[in-house]
Parts: structure tokens; sequence; C-alpha cells
């Protein structure tokens, strides 16, 4: 019989934060902000499913977190993760893979003027209109990575605004970056950032130890779509990014 590896997001594809959560008091929590607090949730429908693919196959994280989010992640994760939207490869101990943190790394270092410029564009204009917005460069192993702004009060309206001007800055600039939108995230990530390189690597190395291999990618958000294109079928949540631009629920 062969192996069978899922790819999967995590963050509104097997749990989501509380607010995102339906009312009801099965809810099982199973992230964690760095003070212990209780933050991401897993509905029993959630969990049943995690249990089931857990017993057929081996699940991979592929998830935007850095690896210190992640390790608050507590569900049972076995055969390493993919973080920081590709930009790291883990394996099962939680260490890096070299080889793909130095291309990182390197593909990092030419990005950073331009990341560096994105950030600061953002910061004048969130100050202009007054929008409370949280503008950060996301490091992880002493790798820039990409631009994340949240809106501090949750105000998703107003990082609609944040959200024009960014696209606009980034056209009108012909920078070589990414501008993706999931609720209260907004992302500028270079164009070499991607989970699909990640996870195409991982599936290679998997294929040349055991051969043949059925590949399934799982996840919520439009940046998911690439990689799960990479594996032989794809699961997506009804509730998700990519369901309502099919025209889902």
């Amino acid at each position: 019989m062969l192996k069978k590896f899922l790819f999967a997001d995590l963050d509104d594809t097997l749990f989501q934060s509380k607010r995102k959560c339906p009312d009801r008091p099965d809810l099982k929590p199973v992230g964690y902000l760095k003070d212990g607090t209780a933050h991401s949730f897993a509905t029993p429908a959630q969990g049943s499913l995690f249990s089931l693919f857990s017993r057929e196959m081996a699940v991979i994280p592929v998830t935007a977190r850095n690896a210190d989010a992640f390790r608050r992640v507590r569900l049972d994760f076995q055969h390493g993760a993919v973080v920081n939207y590709g930009g790291v490869i883990l394996d099962a101990d939680g260490d890096p893979e070299t080889e793909w943190l130095k291309r990182s790394a390197s593909h990092a270092a030419d990005s950073l003027p331009g990341l560096q410029g994105v950030s600061a564009a953002i910061e004048r204009h969130a100050a202009g209109v007054g929008a409370k917005v949280r503008v950060r460069i996301i490091e992880d192993f002493a790798v820039p990575f990409y631009v994340c702004a949240k809106s501090e009060e949750g105000d998703e309206k107003s990082l609609d605004g944040i959200e024009s001007f960014t696209r606009r800055h980034c056209d009108e600039n012909s920078l070589p970056v990414t501008v993706h939108r999931n609720g209260n995230n907004l992302s500028v990530l270079p164009e070499w950032l991607d989970k699909r390189p990640a996870v195409e690597h991982l599936a290679e190395r998997l294929r040349a130890e055991h051969g043949e291999i059925v590949t399934i990618g799982m996840g919520d958000s439009l940046s998911d779509i690439a990689f799960m294109r990479a594996c032989d079928y794809a699961l997506v949540p009804s509730p998700s990014q990519i369901n309502r631009l099919l025209g889902g629920a």
C-alpha cells in the first residue's frame, strides 16, 4: 500500500481563534499565546478529522506561523513541519533543515530593503489616517521573511484601507512581492517566499525514501492554493476563503 502524506495548513483549517468558533462548550484548546492563554480551538468535527488523518497518514503542517508559534500548537505532529510560509522546514525534532534555511537567508538578504520600505510606507499611511495598525517584519532563525500588518483593535474595516494603499504602493513601485489578506492579517511576501516550493522539496525527498506516494494538500486561504495544487488531491474546509472565492458559503 502506498504511503500517504497530508500537507495541512493550520489556522482556520485544523482549528481557529475563539472568536471564529461556534458558541458551544465542547471546543478543545489546541493553540496558546506566549503567556499560556488558550487562543486557538478545534471543534469536535475538526478534532475527529485530525484523529482520522493521523491514523491513516503522516500529517505535515504547512503554516505561516513561525517556529515559536508552531511549538505552541498542542497537536501531535510527528513528521516535521513547514513554517514561515515555506521559508523554514523543520524536522521531527523541531530543528531547521540547514540547506533550506541557507536558501531562504540568501533570498531574504536581497528582499529585505524592499520589505523595510513597504513597512515604513504602511506605518506612515496608517498614522496619517489614524488607523491603529501594528506593522512588523516577521523574522525567524535570524532571517527576515515578510511584512505583517494587523489592526490592533481587530477592526478589519480599517485594514481594508491599509490593504488598498499597500497594493497600490507595491504596484506603483513595481515591487516583486505578493500582497495577501485574510481577515485581520495583511501580509506582504517577497515572491520567493511561498509554501509550494517547500512542499515540492519535501515531496521529492519522501518519494526518494518511499517510492511512489500519495500527497494531499489541505488549506483554507488563497495563499494555500499553490501548494495544494502541487499535491495529488486537495481538501478545503467549507467555511474558507477558497470556498468563498468558488461561490460557496
